[in-house]
């Protein structure tokens, strides 16, 4: 597990995030790699993770760092017709979102300091890969943007984390154990597991509010 005693204040967790993806965005790079991620295929596999464990027919979906609107795209070329809001703390994510789903519904803001959603707005709040930068308070973050996943939630919150057994030397990015994310969640009322099957680097939360 990775540590850091350095705890950035909101604006400078915002700046971080700000001054590691705008850049990538600014090089024209392809989707996923604007938003880290290694390949399409991975990308994609971790939102076939989410459609594999819910069915998402007709329920309404907030997707939390939504960044390009990659998982809007993936839905609808599987048939998957859903109540889809984005979210992203980057103007510039949400602005080519935007432009790239025309009918899609997307919103600038930080749902982790103040949401534009009222509490139950949503039946699944997903949130895939924006908690592996490793911003220095990862450990101490998960819960309270966990919390925010169900204050959000009616009926499912899923989230995707990085393994820690496929941690390296780059301190970009915070690795997470599975068992002590479970045991972060224990205190809400939900029933959790683990979806590990998937991808090397990677697991999957699907937790059930009571």
């Amino acid at each position: 597990m990775n540590h850091s005693d350095d705890i950035p204040s909101p604006s400078d967790r915002a700046q971080r995030i700000r001054r590691h993806y705008e850049p990538r965005l600014a090089a024209a790079r392809e989707n996923h790699e604007a938003l880290d991620w290694t390949s399409a295929q991975t990308q994609f596999a971790r939102f076939a993770v989410l459609t594999r464990a819910l069915d998402l027919s007709g329920k309404a979906l907030l997707d939390v760092g939504c960044g390009l609107g990659d998982l809007l795209t993936f839905l609808q070329q599987g048939g998957v017709e859903v109540d889809y809001t984005g979210v992203d703390i980057l103007d510039r994510m949400v602005e080519t979102a935007r432009e790239r789903h025309p009918r899609g519904r997307f919103v600038v803001a930080d749902v982790f300091r103040s949401s534009p959603f009222k509490s139950a707005s949503f039946d699944v709040v997903f949130c895939s890969g924006a908690l592996n930068l490793n911003l220095g308070n990862n450990l101490r973050f998960l819960p309270l943007a966990a919390g925010r996943f169900f204050e959000l939630s009616r009926q499912y919150v899923v989230f995707n984390l990085l393994h820690e057994r496929a941690r390296h030397n780059d301190d970009r990015y915070f690795h997470y154990n599975p068992d002590e994310v479970l045991t972060m969640l224990k205190p809400f009322n939900c029933r959790c597991r683990i979806i590990d099957d998937y991808l090397p680097n990677d697991f999957t939360c699907v937790c059930e509010i009571y």
